[in-house]
């Protein structure tokens, strides 16, 4: 698994001691002395250094030793270029002797680096996405080196990666929570087997609760909570009035890659009281021109009529000069999904969520970027629209039987007044300004528009949710030098508005209009503690005002409408001790806040005041410890959790909302080992349990259903490389047992089963592939965790059988 767990850090610890053998004929010798106030440069060629050695050397005047200190701050201003030519740059203007193989830079960007840093933290972000890291083997002398061993001349990153979800670009060896990091490998890997997003969170991110296969993540958690999802910063999810769809409005080929937080988290707020699930649309390649197109099909082996699945890709990007453009477009097409016994699946499996069989899906992406002021400033416009909708014969209503294991039937009709679906728009804006006074400087505004439309269910209105956003983020890096101690300071701040609304489709509306606004600043600090150790803490505080409509709700009780308002602070402290070179311990304390449905609240409330739900909104404070270590050919990570929460959101056998105090602990592991150069193997282990206070007095006597605390989940992968051309990937996903002790919906008992996938790439004369995916590998009959937790007559589908893709691109 190439996913980056990114609670893996590299080397901090400095060493005294220099490497013997450090320069041999393979060795490139960067040396460059900061110039004296009064010398002049003089020129120098290559100095002979023995057979096959070289370097270079910029003869200058005298050194200035306080500016090769590790903990001094220098003015950098390196800007984009090959990153050969930006470690020269980065040499010249610290002082340092960096020592590394032209193999080892040859092709590699760089994003470049202005502003002011110590030298140590400009290395980390001039390495950052190389597969690079630094070791210190004296006070002005630096070795680079691969993070792992190459296989078969290729480089298996697993770091130091750049994760943004911090608001700012932060190398993985410098974060102090739990992140993982999906990369664009591991998506064009698993989209062949499925291109749902919550599928592949599920076999690749610890504490993410198994797939619902279908276009709802309802009952699908990260760490027993609801997470909030962004695309680019703008957020998904529609927390007035939650519809789930937050990881199925965007398609996999528009994604560069996805960072997961897990954990709440105040950093971005406005709802990511659970964790943070943040998706990176893709990015231009390098080159003035690069084509992309593809075709590939799938097919139920148990069925093959009438479950074809088709799509297509087609993209274009590039750079010139000082301009990046890209464009990209996405068409799917889906007939009907069967389970291992060649029955076909019901097409809203898990009862009024909605389905993905017999749907039609399309994604368009675009982006235009200009960079100016040598490179210090950039402006970006993004667009991207998402489109997916269910045309199906099969969506009548069928019954099934929990009770004696009878799975619920696919019935022919169409009960719906109009076609379930979801439809995303997003817009977004920003501007990058590296060095303004001496701060690095990035602004966003975006707009979002997404529709949510629901299946029928006889007795009931068919309804959709629609929600209309636009807000703006300010984020400002000052790094700052107090006495001997440097440090940065991150702030500023962001708006929401947010319109949304649940309507009734053939009649009437139930839910009231909500208008949301929103304000929030915060300021967090980055303190390095000496070479051992490093510290971030910070506080947010959101003021958030609701406009609430009147409406005669579903209990037929009228609701006067007002406004809500709420002011929260709240905090985070978190940190990590850097206990060997290979080995640390991180953790900390977070604080999360949302207003967690407000509008089904409403919906379901005897209440005749809408103000009378204020206390209605969720706080989570969340902890975790957890121990991370690297060496050359194996990582891992092992984390605790606990986390607590006031106003708890679960549902009752009534499918009634229910606000309750709740407690969620856990345990998770993920590695990754590569015993021979053309094998690597590896996985993660998540175990969770939950206890909820049902009577509000202090005693948490009931376990958490299943749709919040999902059973022990194990994943494992085994990816083969035998020639550079070919490879190949084994992967398992577990549902284990689990029985919880509750009164609420998705209490049942749930079974365990493990799935079994398949991958393979072919590389055809360099510019194309072929690349095959097989879900279900073994053919296994199951329901999955979902649809045995519910219980529901009318939703006890089970999952797909065995499905083949065979998916040809070309590189143009």
């Amino acid at each position: 698994m190439h996913t980056r767990n990114v609670s893996i850090g590299e080397k901090r610890r400095r060493s005294g001691r220099r490497a013997a053998g450090l320069r041999n004929s393979s060795l490139l010798t960067v040396t460059v002395a900061a110039l004296a106030a009064s010398s002049h440069a003089v020129a120098a060629s290559p100095a002979p250094r023995g057979p096959g050695m070289y370097g270079l050397r910029y003869a200058q005047g005298p050194t200035q030793p306080e500016q090769t200190g590790q903990t001094k701050t220098i003015e950098f201003n390196i800007p984009t270029q090959p990153l050969g030519t930006a470690l020269t740059a980065l040499a010249n203007q610290s002082g340092l002797e960096l020592v590394f193989t032209p193999d080892q830079v040859a092709g590699q960007p760089s994003d470049g680096l202005v502003g002011n840093y110590t030298p140590a933290a400009a290395l980390r972000r001039v390495l950052a996405g190389s597969g690079l890291r630094y070791r210190f083997v004296d006070a002005d002398t630096v070795a680079l080196e691969w993070i792992t061993t190459p296989i078969t001349g290729e480089v298996t990153n697993l770091g130091p990666v750049v994760v943004s979800a911090t608001r700012t670009e932060t190398p993985v060896s410098e974060l102090t929570r739990s992140v993982t990091v999906v990369t664009k490998k591991d998506i064009n890997q698993q989209k062949r087997i499925d291109r749902n997003l919550g599928d592949i969170l599920s076999k690749n991110v610890p504490g993410f609760s198994p797939s619902t296969q279908s276009l709802s993540n309802f009952g699908q958690t990260l760490r027993g909570r609801d997470f909030l999802t962004l695309i680019d910063g703008i957020p998904q999810s529609t927390p007035l009035r939650g519809g789930d769809r937050s990881l199925n409005s965007i398609d996999a080929d528009a994604i560069e890659r996805v960072e997961v937080v897990r954990g709440g988290s105040a950093i971005y707020g406005f709802g990511a009281s659970g964790g943070l699930v943040n998706i990176i649309t893709r990015r231009p390649e390098d080159g003035a021109f690069n084509g992309h197109s593809e075709a590939g099909l799938k097919f139920s082996t148990t069925h093959p009529d009438d479950s074809l699945e088709w799509h297509t890709n087609q993209r274009v990007s590039g750079r010139v000069d000082q301009v990046d453009y890209l464009a990209s477009g996405t068409f799917v097409q889906r007939n009907g999904f069967f389970d291992a016994d060649s029955d076909r699946i019901p097409a809203d499996p898990v009862g009024g969520q909605g389905g993905l069989a017999d749907t039609n899906e399309y994604n368009v992406l675009g982006k235009l970027g200009y960079e100016f002021d040598a490179n210090r400033q950039r402006i970006e416009l993004a667009v991207n629209h998402f489109s997916i909708l269910q045309d199906s014969n099969w969506a009548g209503l069928g019954f099934g039987d929990p009770s004696t294991g009878e799975k619920t039937p696919a019935v022919r009709g169409n009960i719906n007044a109009k076609n379930p679906g979801t439809k995303n728009t997003t817009v977004n804006l920003e501007y990058r300004n590296k060095d303004l006074l001496g701060s690095d400087l990035k602004t966003q505004v975006y707009y979002g528009d997404l529709e949510a439309r629901f299946p029928k269910f006889p007795g009931f209105v068919q309804s959709k949710i629609e929600s209309e956003k636009y807000g703006a983020r300010l984020t400002v890096d000052t790094p700052i030098q107090a006495g001997p101690v440097p440090f940065t300071a991150t702030w500023g701040m962001d708006y929401l508005h947010d319109e949304t609304t649940q309507s009734g489709l053939d009649g009437p509306t139930t839910t009231p209009e909500m208008r949301q606004n929103a304000i929030a600043g915060f300021l967090q600090l980055e303190v390095p503690v000496g070479n051992w150790g490093l510290v971030r803490g910070g506080v947010r505080h959101e003021s958030i005002w609701v406009d609430v409509d009147d409406v005669l709700n579903r209990r037929g009780v009228f609701v006067d409408g007002g406004t809500l308002d709420f002011n929260k602070t709240l905090f985070n402290l978190s940190g990590t001790a850097f206990l060997t070179d290979n080995v640390e311990l991180f953790g900390g304390f977070s604080q999360g806040f949302s207003l967690a449905d407000i509008g089904r609240a409403i919906r379901d409330t005897t209440a005749t005041e809408a103000t009378d739900l204020k206390s209605q909104v969720q706080t989570v404070d969340n902890y975790e410890l957890g121990l991370r270590g690297h060496y050359a050919r194996w990582d891992g990570s092992i984390t605790g959790f606990f986390s607590t929460s006031n106003n708890g959101t679960t549902f009752d056998q009534d499918l009634f909302i229910t606000k309750q105090p709740e407690r969620i602990y856990g345990v998770e592991f993920a590695g990754n080992v590569q015993p021979i150069d053309p094998v690597r193997l590896g996985g993660t282990v998540t175990w969770l349990a939950g206890r909820v206070d049902l009577n509000d007095n202090g005693n948490y006597n009931e376990d958490l259903p299943s749709t919040r605390v999902p059973p022990v989940k194990v994943t494992a992968y085994t990816e083969y490389t035998p020639w550079h051309w070919w490879s190949m990937r084994l992967q398992a996903l577990y549902s284990g047992n689990r029985n919880p002790d509750s009164t609420q919906l998705g209490g049942t008992k749930v079974d365990n089963y493990t799935i079994f996938d398949f991958y393979s790439n072919f590389d055809i004369l360099g510019s194309s592939k072929l690349q095959i995916g097989v879900g279900n590998l073994f053919n296994k009959d199951y329901f999955p965790m979902i649809n045995q937790a519910t219980a529901l007559p009318y939703a006890f589908s089970k999952g797909p059988g065995r499905t083949v893709s065979f998916t040809y691109s070309l590189n143009w």
